[in-house]
């Protein structure tokens, strides 16, 4: 079964439309969004016309054109401003999180005039830390920045997903179960956005969503996968044709 979630704080926003949209769906046709590279690179829209033009991980809308990212695994993550309502939406795999691409897209966001008290941020499908083991010496690793420890959260036991649709991951590391989305969520308040304006649809793509949606599934299971486009725009309004 498809799985198509949505955001109790985006659906509010009525001036938006948005999708998570399931695995294998193709975007709007006139998306804008970039060749992903797990960077902390975020642009404008009229930078990756037609898509895939530059390389970036974070798409900034200008105005009404719809904005995607692509993920098998990785965090989709949409913003809205309410006051400005300018949108953007980025791919954050744990590289790009830790290389600071939701802190820029934050940053990229105030230079166009927004506020980060003002933004309304979801974090779509992607693994979760049900699924989501992590090697323990990459873990060490990380923890040795002070940057990111207040925001790293593991487990030495696998939580158990009662929502999952298929068998958890099985261990293949001997290491710890990470949740990539509480790490996302942390630096997006140290960042300014009130912790209760951040979403999190919680749907694991490894054990929760339709087949085809985890890579990391397909190498363990070679059964393929295909990336899930989320994409965000703003509505029209008459002042837009004046």
């Amino acid at each position: 079964m498809a799985v198509n979630p949505h955001s109790p704080l985006l659906d509010a926003l009525t001036w938006l439309d948005y999708a998570f949209q399931p695995a294998g769906e193709p975007p709007p046709v006139d998306a804008a969004y970039g060749h992903q590279r797990h960077s902390a690179t975020v642009v404008s829209d009229s930078e990756n016309i037609p898509p895939k033009s530059c390389e970036s991980d974070g798409v900034i809308a200008s105005g009404t054109r719809p904005v995607a990212v692509y993920t098998a695994d990785c965090l989709p993550v949409l913003f809205a401003d309410r006051e400005t309502k300018i949108v953007a939406a980025v791919h954050a795999g744990l590289k790009g999180t830790l290389a600071g691409v939701l802190t820029r897209a934050v940053e990229k966001l105030c230079e166009q005039g927004c506020a980060p008290q003002n933004l309304v941020v979801a974090i779509g499908p992607a693994m979760g830390p049900c699924c989501y083991e992590l090697a323990e010496p990459q873990r060490a690793a990380i923890a040795q920045n002070p940057a990111f420890t207040r925001g790293l959260r593991w487990h030495q036991h696998q939580p158990v997903n009662r929502l999952a649709q298929r068998p958890q991951a099985v261990a293949h590391q001997q290491g710890v179960w990470f949740d990539l989305p509480a790490l996302a969520t942390q630096m997006l308040t140290e960042a300014g956005v009130p912790a209760s304006q951040i979403d999190n649809v919680n749907v694991c793509t490894y054990c929760m969503a339709e087949s085809g949606s985890s890579y990391r599934f397909n190498t363990h299971f070679g059964s393929g996968y295909r990336s899930r486009f989320s994409w965000i725009r703003r509505r029209p309004m008459p002042d837009d044709a004046a």
